[in-house]
């Protein structure tokens, strides 16, 4: 969980393989490095601040840092995205650099839990809380495609849930503009890649994003508090059309978008308006 405001102390110690060293300095760019909040295989998320903020107890800002040579493509990535896609849903970029020694980018600090978490261990929700929040991922994805961009690594773990409810679309490394690389390895998370991704790792496209929202939308679906089928037959249905086998036959991030709205609307009646059976609960 990222929490804003906390203080830690500065100079975290991290190892780095490859041909990079083996600790990352206190300081990167105009970013103050604290403690390590999350080490991958190929880098490192530290909390971070203004090196003008000497001193002060807030940490409000997060920085990732390329700890492997292959973490440098991920670091681009995230720059190249950041820099054109401006968008309430998707995490914003502020600063970095792929080309130095030690690639890195700076992020804000969001406060909240995965979408992970919610699925996973979170308390159970009304429907139109689920479809509320996957929708968001969709205005999200809508905006990346809208600018030419696709995600590539569309899971829960990639989604953060703000504590007023508010979804933010995160870790831009697998990102991508027009086609990859024939040659080009898979990238992403196989559980919900979708099917032409796993016959040919360079098919991905905004498509292939709408895939792996529908598997979260399908997680969702246990993970509610209702089982009126009157109310979940069209998210089913929906659902369905998401993880269609063909890519062509899915439909756009702005286009389930829409549904999920109108479908938030009339779901609210059942939440707002209890069963008896609810209200005697």
């Amino acid at each position: 969980m990222f929490l804003i405001g906390l203080s830690f102390a500065p100079g975290t110690t991290t190892s780095i393989d490859g041909d990079m060293e083996s600790t990352l300095p206190e300081q990167l760019g105009i970013w103050r490095l604290g403690s390590s909040l999350r080490t991958g295989a190929s880098f490192c998320v530290s909390f971070a601040q203004p090196v003008d903020a000497v001193g002060s107890p807030r940490w409000d800002y997060a920085m990732k840092v390329a700890t492997a040579p292959e973490g440098r493509l991920g670091i681009a990535s995230s720059i190249a995205a950041g820099a054109v896609i401006r968008h309430p849903n998707v995490v914003p970029v502020l600063d970095g650099d792929a080309s130095g020694d030690r690639p890195y980018l700076t992020m804000p600090m969001l406060d909240g839990r995965t979408m992970k978490w919610h699925l996973s261990s979170g308390p159970r929700k009304p429907l139109p809380v689920a479809l509320w929040l996957i929708r968001q991922v969709c205005q999200g994805l809508a905006a990346m495609h809208a600018a030419g961009w696709t995600h590539g690594d569309v899971k829960p773990d990639n989604v953060m849930v703000g504590s007023n409810g508010h979804v933010t679309l995160i870790d831009l490394a697998f990102a991508h503009r027009g086609t990859l690389d024939p040659s080009a390895p898979f990238r992403g998370t196989r559980k919900y890649a979708a099917p032409e991704l796993l016959v040919n790792a360079s098919a991905g496209t905004p498509a292939s994003d709408l895939f792996a929202a529908g598997r979260m939308l399908w997680e969702w679906l246990a993970r509610v508090e209702t089982s009126n089928e009157q109310v979940l037959s069209p998210v089913c249905e929906l659902v369905e059309c998401m993880v269609d086998e063909t890519p062509e036959n899915r439909p756009s991030a702005a286009e389930v978008t829409a549904t999920l709205l109108r479908m938030e609307i009339d779901t609210l009646g059942e939440h707002i308006v209890p069963t008896v059976q609810r209200r005697a609960a």
